[in-house]
Protein backbone atom coordinates (compact mmCIF):
# COMPACT_ATOMS: atom_id res chain seq x y z
CA UNK A 1 0.00 0.00 0.00
CA UNK A 2 1.14 3.55 -0.90
CA UNK A 3 2.97 5.71 2.13
CA UNK A 4 -0.25 8.06 1.51
CA UNK A 5 -2.87 5.52 1.72
CA UNK A 6 -1.55 3.80 5.32
CA UNK A 7 -1.04 7.59 6.24
CA UNK A 8 -5.17 7.95 5.92
CA UNK A 9 -6.44 4.35 7.00
CA UNK A 10 -3.84 5.47 10.17
CA UNK A 11 -5.85 8.75 10.76
CA UNK A 12 -9.28 7.52 9.61
CA UNK A 13 -8.26 4.55 13.11
CA UNK A 14 -7.29 7.27 15.31
CA UNK A 15 -10.16 9.34 14.10
CA UNK A 16 -12.70 6.15 15.04
CA UNK A 17 -10.81 5.84 18.13
CA UNK A 18 -11.14 9.54 19.17
CA UNK A 19 -14.87 9.33 18.38
CA UNK A 20 -15.51 6.01 20.43
CA UNK A 21 -13.47 7.90 23.36
CA UNK A 22 -15.67 10.72 23.52
CA UNK A 23 -19.04 8.21 22.89
CA UNK A 24 -17.57 6.25 26.11
CA UNK A 25 -16.78 9.47 27.83
CA UNK A 26 -20.27 10.67 27.33
CA UNK A 27 -21.48 7.69 28.05
CA UNK A 28 -20.07 8.07 31.13
CA UNK A 29 -21.34 10.89 32.26
CA UNK A 30 -24.68 10.28 31.53
CA UNK A 31 -24.41 7.05 33.67
CA UNK A 32 -22.36 8.66 36.39
CA UNK A 33 -25.07 11.62 36.11
CA UNK A 34 -28.13 9.25 36.40
CA UNK A 35 -26.57 7.42 39.94
CA UNK A 36 -25.48 11.06 41.28
CA UNK A 37 -29.36 12.12 40.73
CA UNK A 38 -30.64 8.73 41.95
CA UNK A 39 -28.33 8.74 44.96
CA UNK A 40 -29.26 12.10 45.21
CA UNK A 41 -32.42 11.49 45.29
CA UNK A 42 -32.83 8.31 47.40
CA UNK A 43 -30.70 10.13 50.27
CA UNK A 44 -32.95 12.93 50.55
CA UNK A 45 -35.65 10.49 50.66
CA UNK A 46 -34.65 8.57 53.46
CA UNK A 47 -33.98 12.40 55.48
CA UNK A 48 -36.95 12.85 54.80
CA UNK A 49 -38.26 9.78 55.92
CA UNK A 50 -35.94 10.34 58.90
CA UNK A 51 -37.68 14.08 59.55
CA UNK A 52 -41.03 11.93 59.22
CA UNK A 53 -40.33 9.50 62.19
CA UNK A 54 -38.37 12.28 64.46
CA UNK A 55 -41.46 14.53 64.20
CA UNK A 56 -43.86 11.99 64.90
CA UNK A 57 -41.89 10.86 67.90
CA UNK A 58 -42.01 14.47 68.90
CA UNK A 59 -46.26 14.58 68.39
CA UNK A 60 -45.86 11.01 70.70
CA UNK A 61 -43.62 12.61 72.83
CA UNK A 62 -46.02 15.71 73.50
CA UNK A 63 -49.23 14.01 73.60
CA UNK A 64 -47.55 11.78 76.42
CA UNK A 65 -46.21 14.89 78.35
CA UNK A 66 -49.87 16.27 78.07
CA UNK A 67 -51.80 13.05 78.91
CA UNK A 68 -49.07 12.50 82.14
CA UNK A 69 -49.70 16.57 83.36
CA UNK A 70 -53.25 16.12 84.01
CA UNK A 71 -53.57 12.68 84.32
CA UNK A 72 -54.06 13.26 87.92
CA UNK A 73 -56.43 16.21 87.98
CA UNK A 74 -59.11 14.40 85.25
CA UNK A 75 -58.42 11.05 87.21
CA UNK A 76 -59.89 12.51 90.28
CA UNK A 77 -62.68 15.06 88.43
CA UNK A 78 -63.90 11.40 86.67
CA UNK A 79 -63.91 10.21 89.81
CA UNK A 80 -66.21 13.02 91.59
CA UNK A 81 -68.19 12.67 89.08
CA UNK A 82 -68.94 9.16 88.85
CA UNK A 83 -69.24 8.66 92.71
CA UNK A 84 -71.71 11.77 92.73
CA UNK A 85 -73.82 9.92 90.33
CA UNK A 86 -73.50 7.01 91.78
CA UNK A 87 -74.85 8.33 95.08
CA UNK A 88 -77.58 10.22 93.20
CA UNK A 89 -79.26 7.26 91.10
CA UNK A 90 -79.26 4.94 94.78
CA UNK A 91 -81.47 7.37 96.06
CA UNK A 92 -79.30 7.23 99.11
CA UNK A 93 -78.06 11.19 98.98
CA UNK A 94 -80.45 13.86 96.82
CA UNK A 95 -83.87 12.31 98.21
CA UNK A 96 -82.20 12.85 102.05
CA UNK A 97 -80.64 15.94 101.55
CA UNK A 98 -82.09 17.88 98.27
CA UNK A 99 -85.32 19.14 100.08
CA UNK A 100 -84.17 18.37 103.85
CA UNK A 101 -85.37 21.42 105.27
CA UNK A 102 -81.55 22.61 105.93
CA UNK A 103 -80.91 25.77 103.13
CA UNK A 104 -77.53 25.12 102.99
CA UNK A 105 -77.43 21.22 102.76
CA UNK A 106 -79.66 21.65 100.13
CA UNK A 107 -77.91 24.29 98.52
CA UNK A 108 -74.40 22.09 98.75
CA UNK A 109 -76.60 18.80 97.50
CA UNK A 110 -77.44 20.55 93.85
CA UNK A 111 -74.43 22.57 93.42
CA UNK A 112 -72.18 19.98 94.33
CA UNK A 113 -73.90 17.99 92.00
CA UNK A 114 -73.23 20.57 89.13
CA UNK A 115 -69.66 21.34 89.80
CA UNK A 116 -68.41 17.74 89.75
CA UNK A 117 -69.70 17.55 86.04
CA UNK A 118 -68.56 21.04 85.21
CA UNK A 119 -64.99 20.51 86.69
CA UNK A 120 -64.97 16.98 84.86
CA UNK A 121 -65.45 18.77 81.61
CA UNK A 122 -63.24 21.35 81.96
CA UNK A 123 -60.22 19.23 82.19
CA UNK A 124 -61.51 17.16 79.16
CA UNK A 125 -61.57 20.86 77.26
CA UNK A 126 -58.23 21.67 78.73
CA UNK A 127 -57.13 18.23 77.18
CA UNK A 128 -58.33 18.37 73.88
CA UNK A 129 -57.69 22.04 73.36
CA UNK A 130 -53.21 21.03 74.43
CA UNK A 131 -54.18 17.85 72.20
CA UNK A 132 -55.73 19.01 69.22
CA UNK A 133 -53.08 19.96 67.10
CA UNK A 134 -51.09 16.50 67.70
CA UNK A 135 -51.88 13.61 65.86
CA UNK A 136 -53.40 10.73 68.43
CA UNK A 137 -53.94 7.70 66.17
CA UNK A 138 -50.71 6.16 66.19
CA UNK A 139 -50.01 5.28 69.25
CA UNK A 140 -52.48 2.50 71.15
CA UNK A 141 -52.89 3.96 74.44
CA UNK A 142 -53.49 7.07 72.85
CA UNK A 143 -56.20 5.18 70.90
CA UNK A 144 -57.57 3.85 74.20
CA UNK A 145 -57.72 7.11 75.91
CA UNK A 146 -59.62 8.86 73.03
CA UNK A 147 -62.22 5.92 72.96
CA UNK A 148 -62.73 6.35 76.48
CA UNK A 149 -63.37 10.00 77.06
CA UNK A 150 -65.79 9.91 73.89
CA UNK A 151 -68.06 7.34 75.50
CA UNK A 152 -68.43 9.46 78.00
CA UNK A 153 -68.82 12.45 75.52
CA UNK A 154 -71.15 10.63 73.88
CA UNK A 155 -73.66 9.11 76.19
CA UNK A 156 -73.90 12.54 77.81
CA UNK A 157 -74.96 13.82 74.01
CA UNK A 158 -77.12 11.01 73.09
CA UNK A 159 -80.73 12.13 72.42
CA UNK A 160 -81.89 8.43 70.70
CA UNK A 161 -81.48 5.87 73.31
CA UNK A 162 -81.68 7.89 76.37
CA UNK A 163 -85.67 9.14 76.76
CA UNK A 164 -85.25 11.36 79.65
CA UNK A 165 -83.70 14.84 78.24
CA UNK A 166 -82.38 15.33 81.54
CA UNK A 167 -78.88 16.00 81.77
CA UNK A 168 -78.21 15.90 78.17
CA UNK A 169 -75.34 17.87 77.23
CA UNK A 170 -74.22 17.71 73.29
CA UNK A 171 -70.64 18.37 72.27
CA UNK A 172 -70.78 22.34 72.28
CA UNK A 173 -72.29 22.63 75.32
CA UNK A 174 -69.59 20.12 77.49
CA UNK A 175 -67.31 22.20 75.58
CA UNK A 176 -68.51 25.56 76.26
CA UNK A 177 -69.37 24.57 79.77
CA UNK A 178 -65.49 23.21 80.28
CA UNK A 179 -64.03 26.76 79.08
CA UNK A 180 -66.41 28.51 81.08
CA UNK A 181 -64.72 26.67 83.90
CA UNK A 182 -61.02 27.04 83.18
CA UNK A 183 -58.72 29.93 84.40
CA UNK A 184 -54.94 30.38 83.99
CA UNK A 185 -52.48 28.30 85.84
CA UNK A 186 -48.94 28.30 86.42
CA UNK A 187 -46.52 27.75 83.57
CA UNK A 188 -49.18 29.06 81.08
CA UNK A 189 -51.38 26.33 81.44
CA UNK A 190 -54.92 25.99 82.35
CA UNK A 191 -56.80 25.50 85.71
CA UNK A 192 -59.65 24.84 86.84
CA UNK A 193 -62.28 26.89 88.81
CA UNK A 194 -62.49 25.40 92.40
CA UNK A 195 -65.86 24.89 94.47
CA UNK A 196 -65.71 28.04 96.32
CA UNK A 197 -65.26 29.98 92.90
CA UNK A 198 -67.62 28.07 91.18
CA UNK A 199 -70.41 29.16 93.47
CA UNK A 200 -69.12 32.98 93.71
CA UNK A 201 -69.69 32.61 89.88
CA UNK A 202 -72.75 31.52 90.01
CA UNK A 203 -74.39 33.99 92.80
CA UNK A 204 -72.10 37.06 90.88
CA UNK A 205 -71.92 36.51 86.96
CA UNK A 206 -75.78 36.12 85.19
CA UNK A 207 -74.11 35.34 82.15
CA UNK A 208 -72.12 32.49 84.10
CA UNK A 209 -75.25 31.59 86.13
CA UNK A 210 -77.55 30.98 82.86
CA UNK A 211 -75.18 28.08 81.31
CA UNK A 212 -76.21 26.07 84.23
CA UNK A 213 -79.30 26.99 85.09
CA UNK A 214 -80.89 24.13 83.45
CA UNK A 215 -78.19 21.31 85.15
CA UNK A 216 -79.58 22.56 88.27
CA UNK A 217 -82.98 22.43 88.16
CA UNK A 218 -82.02 19.30 86.54
CA UNK A 219 -80.87 17.53 89.77
CA UNK A 220 -84.35 16.90 90.95
CA UNK A 221 -84.84 15.41 87.75
CA UNK A 222 -82.10 12.73 89.00
CA UNK A 223 -83.86 12.63 92.13
CA UNK A 224 -87.83 11.90 91.34
CA UNK A 225 -86.83 9.57 88.01
CA UNK A 226 -86.96 5.57 88.38
CA UNK A 227 -84.05 3.54 87.37
CA UNK A 228 -85.04 3.76 83.88
CA UNK A 229 -85.40 7.09 83.70
CA UNK A 230 -81.89 7.56 85.08
CA UNK A 231 -80.09 5.79 82.58
CA UNK A 232 -78.40 8.42 80.65
CA UNK A 233 -76.83 9.19 84.50
CA UNK A 234 -76.44 5.04 85.23
CA UNK A 235 -74.25 4.87 81.52
CA UNK A 236 -71.98 7.80 82.42
CA UNK A 237 -71.24 6.44 85.06
CA UNK A 238 -70.12 3.40 83.89
CA UNK A 239 -68.18 4.97 81.35
CA UNK A 240 -66.44 6.88 83.93
CA UNK A 241 -65.02 3.78 85.47
CA UNK A 242 -64.03 2.64 82.47
CA UNK A 243 -62.07 5.80 82.00
CA UNK A 244 -60.64 5.38 85.69
CA UNK A 245 -59.54 1.78 85.13
CA UNK A 246 -57.50 3.32 82.21
CA UNK A 247 -55.99 6.11 84.32
CA UNK A 248 -55.45 4.15 87.31
CA UNK A 249 -55.13 0.71 86.29
CA UNK A 250 -52.78 -0.20 88.89
CA UNK A 251 -55.32 0.76 91.24
CA UNK A 252 -52.52 3.24 93.08
CA UNK A 253 -54.51 6.31 93.33
CA UNK A 254 -58.28 4.94 93.87
CA UNK A 255 -58.86 1.63 95.18
CA UNK A 256 -61.19 -1.21 94.08
CA UNK A 257 -63.85 -0.07 96.45
CA UNK A 258 -63.79 3.46 94.09
CA UNK A 259 -64.93 2.09 91.00
CA UNK A 260 -67.69 0.65 91.04
CA UNK A 261 -69.93 0.01 88.14
CA UNK A 262 -73.64 0.60 88.95
CA UNK A 263 -75.99 -2.05 89.04
CA UNK A 264 -79.61 -1.94 89.49
CA UNK A 265 -80.61 -3.65 92.93
CA UNK A 266 -82.01 -7.07 92.43
CA UNK A 267 -83.92 -8.68 95.94
CA UNK A 268 -82.25 -11.20 97.82
CA UNK A 269 -82.72 -14.87 97.77
CA UNK A 270 -86.20 -15.71 99.51
CA UNK A 271 -86.13 -16.89 102.81
CA UNK A 272 -87.35 -19.52 104.78
CA UNK A 273 -91.27 -19.25 105.63
CA UNK A 274 -90.46 -18.20 109.15
CA UNK A 275 -87.68 -15.31 108.48
CA UNK A 276 -88.66 -11.84 108.07
CA UNK A 277 -89.28 -10.61 104.68
CA UNK A 278 -86.46 -10.26 101.53
CA UNK A 279 -85.15 -7.14 101.23
CA UNK A 280 -83.25 -5.92 98.79
CA UNK A 281 -79.54 -4.96 98.19
CA UNK A 282 -76.88 -2.66 96.70
CA UNK A 283 -73.60 -3.11 96.92
CA UNK A 284 -71.60 -1.05 100.18
CA UNK A 285 -70.67 2.30 99.21
CA UNK A 286 -70.11 4.86 100.88
CA UNK A 287 -72.14 8.26 100.75
CA UNK A 288 -71.24 11.28 98.61
CA UNK A 289 -70.06 13.96 101.14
Amino acid sequence: MPPGGRTRQTAAVDNLIGILSAVVSVLGAIVAGVMTSWSSRKATAFQAKLERERHEETKAEQAAKVLSRYREPLLLAANSLQSRLYNAVRDEYLPVYLHCGDEEQEEYARVFTVYTLAEYLCWVEIIRRELRFLDLGAERENRDFTKRLLAVTNTLSDQKIYGSPHYRLFRGQQQALGELMMQPGADGHHDCLTYPEFTHRLAEDPRFHRWFARLLREVDDIADQSIAGNARIIDTQRALIDLIDFLDPDKTRLGADHREKYEEATPSPAPPASSSPAVTTVSARPAAG
